[in-house]
Parts: C-alpha cells; structure tokens; sequence
C-alpha cells in the first residue's frame, strides 16, 4: 500500500513516489509517471533517477536528514532535459532506505498537501477541490515558473535548460552570421574530496562561490550555466578558438589564485574548450567540448585543452 493517500493516485497536479537509493521505482502515482513519459505503466523497478535533474539524485542521496526524515524542501526540476522538464515545488524524506517525494506545480498549496499527508487524515476529499481550484491559477504562475524552472538555485546561474536554449539560439545565429561561436566548460578538480573531507554544506559553498568568480570574469554578451554537479559551461558568442582559448586560461588561473575558505590552498578548474563548426550541431559541439575537457583532466587537471 502506498504512502501516500489513495486520492493522490490518479492526480496530475501532483507528484508522488517512493524509491529505492538506488534510484528505482517502488511506487508512484499518476503524476509523477506522467512526468517520466510512462503513463498507464506500471512504475515498480523502473529506474528513474536520470529523471532528477536539479538537485540531481546523487545529492538527495547524500543530503542530510532532519528530525522528520526531512532531506530537501524546495524547488525540484523533474524529467528529460531534452523534452520540456517541469519544476515544481518538492519535499523529500528518506525513511530507512528509502526517498519519498511529494511535489506540485502551485507554491501556494504545497505545505498544506505535505501536513495532510504527513499527518494521514482524511480530508483528502478537501485537498482533491483546492488542487482542482490550483489547477485554474496554473495558466497564471507560467511566466513565474517558467524564469525559475531555467535558474539554478544554489549559484543563481542558468540552470542546464537555459543552456540548451542559449546554444540554440547562438548556434541559429552563428548560422546565420557567418560569426564564431565558442564555448567552455570547466570542472572543479577533486570536488569529491571536498565534499567527503568539509562536508556537502562547505562543497555547495564552493560550488556557489566558483559561479560568482565565473560571473564576475565573463563578458556581458557571453552565458554562464551550471551544466551539472561541479561543471560549468560559458557560451562565448563571437568569439574564435584562440580568443575562446585565451579566456579559458585567464580565468583558469584566477580559480587558481582564488582563496575560497576552508579549503587550504585554494582549489583549481580544468576546462575544455571547442569553437563551433560550420553545419555542427549542439550536441556534437558538446560532445567536442566535453571530451577536451576529460582530456584536461586525464592530462593532470588545472590545465586548458581545446577540441
């Protein structure tokens, strides 16, 4: 029997599943397979962590649990980020080795829905009329849920959707110009280590603080996002490889003389960096650029490698 009450089954409006820490599906209802294109399936054993975007799976399983099992509360974005992923408003608990996840599109509703299911009353019958009642403002909260679903939270930065519209829009307009277009991406070296030597707090700090340096050293007509975990990616528009190059490395070296607390020494970044082909395409440009970017760190990290 699921966790979650029986009236949130055949819902859209709202998100509900448990999984395992692997990542696959015990249950879910309506709303959640519907999210994971896997509607009228059944959802037991489907893997569905690829399908968390932000935060990925991989941090709400090594997030802190409160007093209530309580790990995340706050803006999740769900699904496949090549096919419109949705952000919603989430709650999510770990009880023994297990994640539920409680989401929906209104911010308005959602600490109501999480008492009344925490609680496991039967006023469901009332929370069923106020979702429909949500439903009708959804039209209203699109333009306000459509600028958070493209920011990152932690670092403010564009979020990886906004990334794939930016390079499509810079790739038409490369077309169509005949102008350069250049990209890197760049990877915080041992973040790992970071992470499992001051804790997940002090590496989200880091995380936060690298975006602000990358802000603060790129032009205003080029685009910062955070790609995923600790890599970055900066569309340089305009831009050739030698120019795209020259950029990677000054900026490289300022992380490298950055002192960021409480990491002692400071930390560093390897990036990759490729100058868009004639007729090539975004994910063969990032293919490009990711692949000079493990170069980089295969060739001792702290350095810049085109591709």
């Amino acid at each position: 029997m699921p966790w979650f009450a029986r009236d949130l089954e055949p819902l859209f409006a709202v998100v509900a599943a448990t999984l395992n820490e692997d990542g696959t599906l015990i249950e879910a209802n309506a709303g959640f397979l519907r999210i994971m294109k896997l509607e009228g399936h059944d959802p037991a054993g489907v893997h569905a962590a690829r399908y968390f975007l932000q935060p990925n799976f991989a941090t709400l399983i090594h997030a802190k649990a409160g007093a209530d099992g309580e790990i995340y509360s706050g803006l999740l974005t769900m699904g496949d980020y090549m096919a419109a992923p949705r952000t919603l408003r989430a709650r999510v608990w770990r009880i023994d080795s297990r994640l539920r996840v409680l989401a929906e599109y209104d911010i308005d509703e959602l600490e109501r829905l999480n008492e009344k299911v925490l609680a496991l009353n039967n006023d469901y019958a009332n929370s069923q009329l106020k979702l429909a009642q949500t439903n009708l403002k959804l039209q209203q909260r699109e333009a306000q849920i459509v600028a958070l679903s493209l920011t990152d939270s932690l670092t403010g930065l564009g979020n990886r959707r906004q990334l794939e519209q930016a390079l499509a829009t810079e790739i038409n307009r490369a077309a169509r110009t005949g102008r350069p277009l250049s990209a890197f991406m760049a990877d915080l070296d041992h973040f790992k280590q970071v992470n499992d030597t001051f804790g997940h707090e002090i590496g989200d700090k880091l995380l936060a603080a690298f975006g602000e340096l990358l802000r603060k050293q790129i032009r205003a007509t080029e685009i910062v996002a955070r790609f995923g975990g600790e890599e970055f990616v900066v569309l340089m528009p305009d831009t050739d490889l030698a120019h795209g190059l020259a950029s990677a490395e000054r900026i490289r070296a300022a992380i490298a003389a950055a002192q960021i607390e409480p990491t002692p020494g400071g930390v560093t970044a390897s990036f990759g960096v490729a100058e868009l082909a004639k007729g090539e395409q975004a994910d063969a440009f990032m293919r490009r650029i990711d692949k000079a970017l493990y170069e980089a760190k295969h060739a001792g990290r702290d350095c810049v490698i085109a591709g």
